[in-house]
C-alpha cells in the first residue's frame, strides 16, 4: 500500500519565490492487487450535509447528485452513454461528514473514466432540468421514508441527538427546505468545496506502479487549490435522558434505537469503545442478544454500533419489538448498558470480543476495495495509516483494567436519547411512565426530529398528553390519534447560521 500527497499548483521550474506558502495537498491513497484486472476510484469531498446552511438542509446531496447529470460538454444522456461504453460505474454517496464519487472501471480503461469523473467533480453543469429531477426524487424519497419505520428510527435518531448542530442536519433535506434550494446557485457552493485541499483520491486494483497516480494527476490538474473545508465540533445538546416517539397509528410492532455521543476517534479510549460496543450488541453472542432476543424473545434482532467521528463519537443501539414488550424491552435495554458501565466485561467476554473484533477486520481487509475503504475512512478521521497496519495488535493492547476504565467513562447513560417509531396510542403512556426518567415528546411521521424542544414540552409549555388506552377492540386496529405539534429549537441556530448559497 502506498500513500502519496502530492502538492497543487507547483510552481515552475527556475521560479524564485521568497518564503511561498505551502499549497494544500491533493492527497492519494494507493491499494495495490494486480488481479482481477480491476481499478476502484474513491474522490471523498470533504464537508457533506454538515455544511449544509440552516434552512438549505439538502444541498450537498442535491449537489452532488446533480453533478452526476451532465458535466463538462456532456450533458446527462451523453455523459451516460460513455461511462457505458467504457463499462464503468459512477455514483455519489453524501453523508454528514462528505460526500464520496465512487467509480470502478476496467484497468486498461482507466485513463478515459478519469477524464470523465475530473468533469462531474470539477466542472459539473447543474442543467435546470436536471437539478429539478434530482430535487423531484429526493421528495419522494422523504415520502418513502414515512413508510420506512427502521429507516426513519436511524435517520431521527442523528438529528434529534444532535439537533441545532452542523451534525444533526437531515442529510436528504425536509419537505420545507428542498423547495427553497437555488439551482443557479450550486456553482457558486460547488467551486467552494471542489477545492485540492478538501480531496482525498482513493484508488484500489490492478494500479502497475505509479501508472495509475499519474493518470489521476494529469486528470486533476485543473483543481483549484483551497483549503479543506472546516466542520465544527459535535457537542452534546444537553443533559438528561430524553425521547422521541414518532406516532405511526395502527403499527403493532415499534422500532426502537438509543444513542449517547462518546470519545472521538483519536481518542485513547476508542479501542477499548469498540470493544465494549462488541460486548453490548456487536456479536451475535452480545449482552443486548442474549437478554432481550434469546432470554425473553422480545425482539428477532438487536445490535449495537458505534461510529468514531473527528468530534465526537455516536454509540447506538436498537431493536424491533411488539408493542406489548416495548417498554419492558426499552427499559432493559438502559440496565444493560448501566450494567455494562459499572462492572465492565468478564475475561470471557474480553477474550470473545477481541477475536471477533480482529476477525471482523481481517475480513474488511481481503479485497483491495475493502482495504481502501478502511484506509480512507480512517484518514479522514486523522488517524495514521499505522493504525491500520497494526490493528490487531492494537486490540491485543487493551487490557481488562483500560477497558473498564473506558467503559465507566464513555458510557453515558444518564444521556441516551431514544427514538421510537411506533403507535402513540399503544405506547405513550407506558414510555412516560416507566422507571428510567425520560423526557418524553410526540410528534408525527411527518414532523421534523429536529425541531422539538429537548425538555419533555411541546411548544407553549404544553405538556406532552399520554392520550389513554381504548377500552374495546384490539391492539393495532385503534382510531388515529391527532398527531402532536413540534416546534422549531432555536438551539444553535445563532452560531450556526450561514448564508444560503
Amino acid at each position: 500500500m502506498a500513500i502519496a500527497a502530492v502538492a497543487a499548483g507547483l510552481l515552475a521550474a527556475g521560479t524564485v519565490q521568497a518564503a511561498p506558502k505551502k499549497a494544500p495537498a491533493l492527497e492519494i491513497l494507493q491499494v495495490e492487487r494486480p488481479w482481477p484486472a480491476l481499478v476502484a476510484v474513491r474522490v471523498a469531498i470533504g464537508g457533506g450535509a454538515c455544511l449544509d446552511p440552516v434552512g438549505q438542509e439538502g444541498l450537498a446531496a442535491l449537489g452532488w447528485s446533480a453533478a452526476l447529470r451532465g458535466a463538462g460538454s456532456r450533458d446527462r444522456a451523453q455523459l451516460a452513454q460513455e461511462l457505458d461504453a467504457l463499462g464503468a460505474r459512477l455514483d455519489v454517496s453524501v453523508d454528514r461528514q462528505s460526500a464520496v464519487l465512487v467509480g470502478d472501471v476496467a484497468a486498461d480503461q482507466l485513463e478515459p473514466f478519469l477524464a470523465l469523473l475530473a468533469d462531474v467533480l470539477l466542472r459539473p453543469r447543474f442543467d435546470p432540468a436536471e437539478v429539478e429531477v434530482v430535487r423531484a426524487e429526493m421528495l419522494a424519497d422523504l415520502e418513502h421514508l414515512q413508510d420506512d419505520d427502521e429507516g426513519q428510527s436511524a435517520d431521527a435518531i442523528q438529528r434529534y441527538l444532535y439537533r441545532g448542530q452542523p451534525h444533526g442536519r437531515p442529510i436528504g433535506g425536509t419537505a420545507a427546505s428542498l423547495p427553497r434550494l437555488d439551482a443557479r446557485k450550486l456553482p457558486a457552493w460547488h467551486k467552494r468545496l471542489a477545492v485540492a485541499g478538501n480531496l482525498r483520491i482513493g484508488l484500489a486494483g490492478d494500479l502497475r506502479g505509479d501508472r495509475a497516480q499519474k493518470l489521476v494527476l494529469a486528470a486533476l490538474s485543473g483543481v483549484p487549490a483551497g483549503a479543506a473545508a472546516a466542520i465544527k465540533v459535535i457537542r452534546p445538546v444537553s443533559p438528561g435522558r430524553r425521547l422521541l416517539l414518532i406516532d405511526k397509528p395502527r403499527r403493532t410492532q415499534a422500532q426502537v434505537v438509543l444513542a449517547m455521543t462518546a470519545a472521538p476517534a483519536k481518542h485513547r479510549d476508542f479501542m477499548a469503545m469498540l470493544l465494549g460496543n462488541a460486548v453490548l450488541g456487536g456479536t451475535f453472542t452480545s449482552r443486548l442478544t442474549r437478554e432481550i432476543r434469546e432470554l425473553r424473545g422480545w425482539a428477532y434482532q438487536t445490535w449495537s454500533a458505534l461510529s468514531g467521528a473527528a468530534g465526537a463519537s455516536t454509540w447506538a443501539l436498537g431493536f424491533a419489538s411488539a408493542n406489548r414488550d416495548t417498554p419492558a424491552a426499552l427499559e432493559l435495554a438502559l440496565r444493560i448498558v448501566e450494567e455494562l458501565q459499572r462492572h465492565g466485561v468478564t475475561p470471557a467476554e474480553l477474550r470473545h470480543a477481541k477475536d471477533w473484533l480482529k476477525g471482523a477486520h481481517a475480513l474488511a481487509m481481503e479485497t483491495a476495495v475493502g482495504e481502501l475503504a478502511q484506509r480512507m475512512r480512517a484518514a479522514e478521521l486523522g488517524l495514521p495509516q499505522s493504525d491500520i497496519d497494526h490493528f490487531a495488535q492494537r486490540v491485543e493492547a487493551v487490557d481488562a483494567k483500560a477497558l473498564q476504565r473506558a467503559l465507566k467513562e464513555q458510557l453515558r447513560p444518564q444521556q441516551l436519547v431514544a427514538v421510537v417509531v411506533g403507535s402513540g396510542r399503544a405506547l405513550a403512556e407506558k414510555l412516560a411512565s416507566g422507571e428510567s426518567g425520560y423526557l418524553v415528546e410526540r410528534i408525527g411521521p411527518a414532523d421534523l426530529p429536529e425541531a422539538t424542544t429537548g425538555t419533555g414540552l411541546l411548544g407553549g409549555g404544553r405538556a406532552v398528553p399520554a392520550e389513554p388506552r381504548p377500552e374495546h377492540g384490539e391492539e393495532g386496529h385503534e382510531a388515529e390519534p391527532e398527531e402532536g405539534a413540534a416546534v422549531p429549537d432555536d438551539q444553535g441556530a445563532a452560531e450556526d447560521a450561514q448564508e444560503a448559497p
